[in-house]
């Protein structure tokens, strides 16, 4: 199907495509292609239609700071640092989801073993996303999103030393 086509036109979404110049957010999500219209209707409900670049990378927050494909991390690092100059973003978003593959291959399964352990251990990682992402751009607003395949979404809080 794909070898067959030289030239595919698509109805542009926007008349107004050309006078976009600045997105106020980086969305890094999770390659997961189920998720994919309900991620944008997230972005929507946020009101950040129009307003956001995105970067896909299994895991999500776990392509930051895991240890087995450590470039997932300079990928994002990198592409933060010139987001803020092409579209001088103000925010990251993180939106890791439930039942993700990439964190079954890359930590341990007994961390996921219910629903309270799956959230522990989304809890852990996308706070160390969120420090990592502070500690080298303290600029920017970080938000913590945890979304089920049920289309639930989460807010996941910033935890400090005594809240654990």
């Amino acid at each position: 199907m794909l070898a067959d086509k030289k030239i595919v036109k698509v109805e542009v979404s926007k008349e107004h495509l050309k006078t976009l110049n600045e997105a106020s957010t980086l969305l890094i999500s999770c390659v997961d292609f189920r998720l994919i219209d309900e991620t944008d209707k997230l972005m929507k409900q946020l009101g950040l239609e129009d307003d956001f670049d995105k970067v896909s990378l299994p895991g999500a927050s776990l392509a930051l700071v895991n240890e087995k494909y450590t470039h997932w991390g300079k990928t994002i690092e990198d592409t933060i640092e010139i987001l803020q100059d092409l579209h001088n973003i103000k925010q990251i978003i993180f939106l890791d989801h439930r039942e993700c593959g990439a964190y079954k291959k890359l930590i341990a399964e007994e961390r996921l073993s219910t629903k309270e352990k799956e959230t522990e251990a989304h809890t852990e990682i996308l706070n160390k996303a969120r420090k990592i992402i502070k500690e080298k751009f303290p600029q920017l607003k970080v938000y913590t999103f945890l979304m089920g395949l049920d289309g639930v979404i989460e807010q996941i809080y910033e935890r400090h030393p005594a809240d654990c």
